[in-house]
C-alpha cells in the first residue's frame, strides 16, 4: 500500500527525497537539530535549546519557501534568511491553530509517500455528531479551509486571534513578542552586562518547541502537494505580513 501511517518524524524523513532541495534540506536540519538537542540536553543545556529554536527557524524557513515556490500573491515579501521573520510564521501559525483547536481536537495525520503528500482526518465526533465515532472525514486539501466568522467578513481573518495571542504572552502587542522570540538565541550564547548566559529550558519546553517545528514541517509538505493556492494559506499571508509591515529593520 501506499498510504502509510508512522511517527511524524520517520514519516518527514521518508518523504524528505521526494521534495524540492531547498524545503528537503530545511526539513532535514530541523529533524536534526530537533533529535540531537534532546541527546545533549543533560550535558549541555544551553546548546541544547539553542538547536530546538534552530529546529523552529529551519521548519519555518521551510514553510516560507514552499510557500515562495507555490508562487503565492505576496509570498516575495518573505524573507527565509530574517529571523524575525521566522518568529513571525511561529507567531502566525499558532494564533491561527488557535481558533481552529475545537475542530481538532483529534485528527489523524496520514503520509502518501508515492504521491509525495500528507492528508488529514477527522473524526465526525469532533463537530459533535454522535453515534459515528469510526468515522472521519478527510478533506481534498488539508489547508483548502475557509476560516469566517458569522455574519462578519474581515480583509483579515485571523487578526483577532493574533491580537489574542499577544495578550495572552503578557505582552503589549504582536512587535514585541516576536522581536523577543527572535533575539532569544542571543541570550543562550553571549553574556549580558549582569549575568552569564543560562537556559531556563525543560524538557518540556523542548517538546513544545519540537511539536511546532514538526507542524510546520507538515505545513510545508501540505504547501507543495498542491499546484492551486489553497484557501487557508491564502488568507495567512495578509496576517503575517500585517507583522512584519511593523518590525524594526534588521541589523545586516
Amino acid at each position: 500500500m501506499s498510504e502509510v501511517i508512522l511517527s511524524v518524524e520517520a514519516a518527514l524523513r521518508r518523504l524528505a527525497p521526494k521534495l524540492p532541495g531547498a524545503v528537503r534540506l530545511r526539513l532535514l536540519s530541523s529533524l536534526d537539530h530537533l533529535e540531537r538537542s534532546f541527546l545533549i540536553f543533560d550535558a549541555d543545556k544551553e546548546m541544547a535549546s539553542f538547536r530546538a529554536i534552530t529546529a523552529e527557524e529551519e521548519a519555518a524557513t521551510a514553510l516560507m519557501l514552499a510557500i515562495r515556490l507555490r508562487r503565492y500573491r505576496q509570498a516575495k515579501e518573505f524573507n527565509p534568511r530574517s529571523h524575525q521573520h521566522k518568529a513571525a510564521v511561529l507567531a502566525c501559525v499558532g494564533a491561527i491553530a488557535s481558533t481552529m483547536i475545537s475542530v481538532l481536537q483529534e485528527f489523524q495525520i496520514v503520509f502518501d509517500f508515492d504521491r509525495k503528500r500528507i492528508d488529514v482526518k477527522v473524526p465526525l465526533s469532533n463537530f459533535g455528531v454522535r453515534g459515528v465515532e469510526d468515522l472521519a472525514i478527510q478533506f481534498v486539501e488539508p489547508l483548502d479551509l475557509v476560516y469566517s466568522k458569522p455574519g462578519r467578513e474581515e480583509a483579515n481573518p485571523f487578526a483577532d486571534a493574533l491580537a489574542k495571542l499577544a495578550e495572552k504572552a503578557s505582552f503589549d502587542n504582536i512587535k514585541k513578542m516576536v522581536s523577543t522570540q527572535a533575539n532569544a538565541r542571543n541570550t543562550l550564547l553571549y553574556a549580558s552586562d549582569s549575568e552569564l548566559p543560562k537556559s531556563k529550558a525543560t524538557l518540556e519546553s523542548i517538546a513544545n518547541r519540537k511539536h511546532k517545528a514538526l507542524t510546520l514541517l507538515v505545513l510545508a509538505v501540505m504547501v507543495l502537494q498542491s499546484p492551486k493556492h489553497l484557501a487557508l494559506v491564502r488568507d495567512s499571508i495578509p496576517a503575517f505580513l500585517s507583522i512584519i509591515s511593523r518590525l524594526p529593520v534588521e541589523p545586516d
